[in-house]
């Protein structure tokens, strides 16, 4: 979870550790990512990354789809410029800005992201899956990677049990084990349910809907226009 990349919390000086961090704190990170890059359509030539961070699905959408234009938004400096220092990426645009600002004009084939719904309230959230919807070409696919909140209390306490038990065992120490934890309280309000970011999808224009991955507190949903 790293911080939830795009989270407020989430420092500048963070950047440089970034991606280790994300590798400590996200279990079946394999998995996770390439459940992502699996749903691109294969005819995508034109695909949009929300919230980019330092690239660590960029890079994996770049080798699944090496002939593909990426156009990548993220609102850290730090975290671009890490991102335009991994070779795989020198021919990515990478622009600084606001998801919930204007995007580059145009439509796209996929519209990806992974960890940053969190970081905007919930009318944000529906309101930025819409502009995805309305951004898609005809058979296009949203695909939104995130945290999801189990159905029950009891359930997100096992869960976040486990992810701390993960964390620990990937090297962290009690204090970072509890600042990753603190990104899942701040965050709660605006972590979804599955059922719950179904019903988003649904309001944002989106009529077929699937989750080809959902392990602990991590889900894949993928949307087509």
């Amino acid at each position: 979870m790293a911080g939830m990349k795009g989270m407020k919390w989430v420092s500048e000086e963070l950047a440089a550790e970034y991606d280790d961090r994300a590798a400590r704190t996200t279990p079946d990170m394999d998995l996770f990512y390439n459940a992502v890059t699996d749903a691109i359509p294969p005819q995508g030539r034109r695909i949009l990354e929300l919230g980019c961070g330092t690239g660590i699905l960029t890079a994996r959408i770049r080798k699944k789809r090496p002939e593909a234009a990426l156009v990548c938004i993220d609102n850290s400096a730090a975290m671009l410029a890490v991102a335009r220092e991994k070779p795989e990426l020198t021919d990515i645009t990478l622009v600084k800005g606001d998801i919930r600002d204007s995007w580059p004009t145009g439509l796209y084939d996929a519209v990806v992201s992974t960890f940053c719904l969190p970081a905007l309230d919930p009318d944000e959230q529906q309101a930025l899956l819409k502009r995805a919807h309305s951004a898609l070409l005809p058979g296009g696919v949203c695909i939104t990677g995130c945290v999801i909140r189990p159905p029950t209390a009891e359930k997100e306490q096992y869960q976040l049990g486990q992810w701390e038990k993960f964390m620990q065992d990937a090297g962290l120490n009690p204090a970072e084990v509890r600042q990753q934890r603190a990104t899942w309280d701040g965050a709660r309000t605006r972590i979804p349910t599955q059922e719950g970011f179904q019903e988003v999808l649904t309001k944002a224009g989106f009529t077929r809907i699937w989750c080809p991955y959902y392990i602990g507190l991590y889900g894949v949903f993928v949307t087509e226009r």
